[in-house]
């Protein structure tokens, strides 16, 4: 006896669909975790062979181990079992994918994440995992990465990646965008800041700006 399936894992709303194929004649029965269905919407005999079993729109309340039991028509039993998985989502809902923040300052990037069965986040840039050893980043318990202190070089695209837990193939992720500000500083290069000059001469005075984004500069007297 065999049972056909295309996948294991089906998300909420996929159609299911389970195929037993027996070796010989005989009167085929569907149990799911050890009770019988005897719902004729979901469960069809084909031939004497092969029987199926189609649930429609997936619900959480399906995954189960599913066997299918035949009493051949020579006296002798036989069953094959399934072990069926459904999960819902991830999803992300109305996570921002950009934020600017103001250098020096201790920010949070949130990542909203729903899904079932439980979910799993990790954090990533320049496809390196954020790990909670790293000196200032670290994923809070609600899946937020805080940053203290955040300087200029924590700008850039992180992204956030969410797993269904104990299905490595069942994943998405999203990227967030984070840029730095930084306030602009003024300094000019000559110690003093008066200069006396006669008529016909050159006077250069020379302003150095600091500042992300590039600050506009302009001179008043």
């Amino acid at each position: 006896m065999s049972i056909i399936s295309t996948k294991l894992d089906f998300k909420v709303g996929d159609e299911i669909l389970l195929l037993c194929k027996a070796g010989a004649e005989g009167e085929i029965t569907w149990q799911k975790d050890g009770e019988d269905i005897d719902d004729e919407e979901i469960v069809n005999k084909l031939d004497e062979t092969s029987s199926k079993l189609v649930i429609k729109k997936a619900r959480m309340q399906d995954v189960g181990r599913y066997t299918c039991h035949c009493d051949f028509d020579s006296g002798h039993k036989d069953d094959v079992q399934i072990q069926l998985f459904v999960y819902d989502g991830p999803s992300f809902g109305s996570t921002k994918t950009y934020h600017e923040f103001l250098e020096g300052t201790d920010v949070l990037v949130p990542c909203l994440v729903t899904g079932q069965p439980q979910v799993d986040v990790q954090w990533f840039k320049n496809r390196q995992e954020i790990s909670n050893g790293k000196r200032h980043m670290r994923k809070q318990s609600d899946n937020t990465l805080r940053i203290e202190k955040v300087k200029r070089v924590d700008a850039g695209t992180y992204v956030c990646r969410a797993q269904i837990r104990g299905r490595s193939s069942i994943f998405v992720e999203l990227s967030v965008s984070v840029v730095v500000n930084a306030p602009p500083t003024v300094r000019l290069r000559e110690e003093v800041k008066k200069v006396l000059a006669g008529p016909e001469t050159n006077v250069s005075l020379l302003c150095l700006v600091d500042g992300l984004p590039q600050p506009n500069i302009t001179w008043t007297m």
